[in-house]
């Protein structure tokens, strides 16, 4: 990669309007990293900074012809998959990283709104998770998932009521995942920590970051962890730089409205 070339960086996500999380979001963190960012969106929000009130899905033919019509033209250096709200988008987004496997996926397990859109049923999210956990886990390089929502995206098959997150984790990494950074996970003296796992049993844990419960924060590592890979840094690194990154802009997050803080996610070098 010569210097003078802008790493881009593909992101599928919702568009949220207040820029707390989705592509708006995608943009700045981007920018941070001196990255471009290429969008293709999934869903289009009727929210404020605290509440979703509406959520309406991209069709799947929009979404492809967006994403090809993109790559066709631009070369990217990394994917990140979110705002996954059907199947059928999960089906389009594996099929491209297919077509694209030689640039590394990263794939954001958070919120999972697919059930409160207005015409969604059991068997839409069933297909859903079915779909994410067969074609889009197998192929992704990392998955950042939120351990606060991780049993939203459990299979039925792996839950563990006595200790959930260990069994769907190696779940992910069993699904053919290269790696799995998990956000949030309770450690035994009862703080959180984000935890990466890679195969082999090896695992390397970051340290301590108060912030569990903002729905953002795995949006943004995962943002970042994106960028980053663009830049050649080892996957440790990547994330390490991603968590450091988001922690500092959630804790100097802005009051834009009445409801929750929004990230700052431009910042001074």
């Amino acid at each position: 990669m010569s210097s003078d070339h802008t790493p881009a960086v593909l992101f599928f996500n919702h568009l949220d309007p207040t820029g707390r999380s989705g592509l708006a979001g995608d943009v700045l963190t981007a920018a941070q990293f001196d990255c471009q960012a290429v969008t293709a969106l999934t869903a289009v929000t009727v929210q404020d900074t605290g509440v979703i009130e509406e959520i309406h899905p991209i069709s799947d033919e929009i979404l492809d012809n967006q994403a090809r019509c993109l790559l066709e033209d631009i070369p990217v250096n990394a994917i990140r998959a979110g705002g996954l709200y059907n199947a059928d988008h999960v089906s389009v987004i594996a099929q491209i990283a297919a077509d694209y496997d030689s640039v590394p996926l990263v794939l954001y397990l958070g919120p999972q709104y697919a059930s409160v859109i207005e015409d969604s049923s059991d068997d839409d999210i069933e297909a859903l998770l079915q779909a994410t956990w067969e074609t889009l886990i197998p192929q992704a390089s990392c998955v950042v998932v939120d351990c606060s929502y991780l049993n939203l995206w459990a299979p039925e098959d792996d839950h563990d009521d006595e200790n959930p997150i260990p069994v769907v984790l190696d779940a992910i990494l069993a699904a053919g995942a290269k790696s799995c950074l998990a956000l949030f996970c309770p450690s035994p003296d009862d703080v959180h920590q984000h935890i990466l796992l890679e195969g082999g049993d090896h695992s390397l844990a970051f340290g301590f970051f108060p912030l569990a419960g903002q729905s953002e924060a795995g949006d943004m590592i995962s943002a970042a962890l994106a960028c980053e890979l663009t830049r050649g840094q080892t996957l440790s690194q990547a994330c390490e730089n991603a968590i450091t990154y988001t922690h500092k802009a959630l804790a100097n997050g802005r009051k834009l409205g009445m409801s929750k803080l929004v990230a700052q996610r431009l910042q001074k070098s």
